[in-house]
């Protein structure tokens, strides 16, 4: 199906993320979304750093529009807002905003990146049987490398991040993992855990998304 050479394959698992590991905002998460294709996965493997532009190099894709919110992305651009203080943080027009302009940039604000580095629609969605023999397999040669190179990047970046968000309340055992020198304690009737130290405050939180997932306004104000 994807036709894949080791050397593209290699590069697919090096991707780490998109925007600045030096930013003041870090949003860690499972993997990111979509829904993979051998053409999308051959773009990734040929023309992507990396860390790349989130915007920039979305373009190469044929579904391209950053207009267009993404749930986990407004979220993000949204706590972004809220914590500097803008005064209309939670608006669509000014999620809408940052998300096409400011999102995932090298060189401001924001670093995301994920625990698992190939996309897929769902946490229980499988297409890459062909590349691994299963989840578990893709999980046990992969998990120890990411965790470990997302743990050195934090403590080797020249500037801490003020927030590390991580998202995803399935995930909390593999994000204590990464940041296993944080002494976690649970808030908010254990809708986050939380923990800090002289550079970083850190955050444990549900998968970021609306409805039943309960990103009010209030809850995100609150967490803020």
């Amino acid at each position: 199906m994807f036709n894949l050479a080791q050397k593209q394959i290699d590069r697919l698992l090096a991707f780490r993320g998109y925007g600045n590991p030096n930013a003041r905002f870090w949003f860690v998460g499972m993997e990111e979304g979509g829904i993979p294709n051998s053409n999308d996965l051959r773009i990734r493997a040929d023309m992507f750093d990396s860390t790349e532009d989130l915007a920039k190099s979305h373009t190469n894709f044929q579904s391209h529009n950053m207009s267009k919110l993404v749930p986990t992305w407004r979220l993000m651009s949204s706590i972004v807002g809220r914590i500097k203080g803008e005064p209309n943080w939670w608006s669509k027009d000014f999620a809408r905003e940052y998300q096409q302009n400011r999102l995932g940039k090298p060189g401001d604000e924001t670093y995301l990146t994920e625990i698992l580095p190939l996309p897929k629609r769902g946490i229980n969605d499988w297409p890459y049987g062909e590349l691994f023999g299963s989840p578990q397999e893709y999980q046990v040669k992969v998990l120890p490398d990411r965790r470990d190179h997302l743990r050195n990047e934090y403590k080797e970046a020249l500037l801490k991040p003020e927030f590390v968000f991580c998202y995803g309340k399935g995930l909390r055992g593999e994000h204590r993992k990464i940041f296993d020198f944080i002494d976690f304690r649970s808030e908010m009737d254990d809708a986050i855990e939380w923990g800090s130290n002289q550079h970083s405050v850190f955050i444990l939180t549900k998968m970021f998304g609306y409805g039943r997932l309960g990103f009010t306004e209030d809850f995100v104000d609150r967490l803020c």
